[in-house]
């Protein structure tokens, strides 16, 4: 009997540090959502919003909800494919941290937070998948949840971008006038 309470309570332990290494993911893409903002006022708007179903997958994740994983992988996703393959952002973060390693100079900081960014994103999307597998009861509908939520965050993210920074469309509208 006092093994089954033992395998119990570490697999709750298990589940904790998961949700906790979403929030740390999540709480590093905020802040440097913070950090562009406060170097770029325009901007301030935007990324308060952007914000949101980060902290909000955190939030879910931590109580193991299955839509905050679903909302993890989703918004974790969409902002490494837009930042990191339909535009060059993080792809030039990490050239400006092969600088600073190379040369010991920091000559783009702006571009440099491209890469704690996309290594709370990643995180992100990897501990919500981790958390998602460690959920004992899963359906067919899961698949369903993780569609709408990418569904739900890229036209969150394109309602935002039209509304506070119509620019930030412009990848978007290459893309879809291929």
């Amino acid at each position: 009997m006092a093994t089954t309470v033992q395998r119990s309570t570490s697999a709750d332990t298990s589940d904790r540090v998961v949700g906790w290494l979403i929030v740390a993911s999540s709480s590093l893409f905020v802040a440097m959502l913070a950090l562009a903002a406060y170097w770029d006022p325009t901007i301030r708007v935007l990324h308060t919003f952007e914000a949101v179903p980060y902290v909000l997958a955190a939030v879910l994740a931590v109580r193991r909800s299955k839509v905050g994983y679903a909302l993890g992988v989703a918004s974790g996703a969409f902002w490494l494919w837009l930042a990191g393959w339909l535009v060059t952002f993080v792809r030039n973060g990490f050239d400006m941290l092969a600088v600073l390693l190379r040369t010991g100079r920091m000559v783009r900081p702006d571009v440099l937070i491209a890469v704690p960014a996309a290594v709370g994103t990643a995180g992100l999307v990897v501990f919500s998948l981790v958390g998602y597998a460690r959920i004992r009861h899963k359906s067919l509908r899961d698949v369903g949840a993780l569609g709408a939520a990418f569904v739900i965050v890229a036209a969150f993210f394109v309602a935002i971008f039209a509304a506070f920074a119509p620019q930030f469309l412009t990848p978007l509208k290459h893309l879809i006038n291929r």
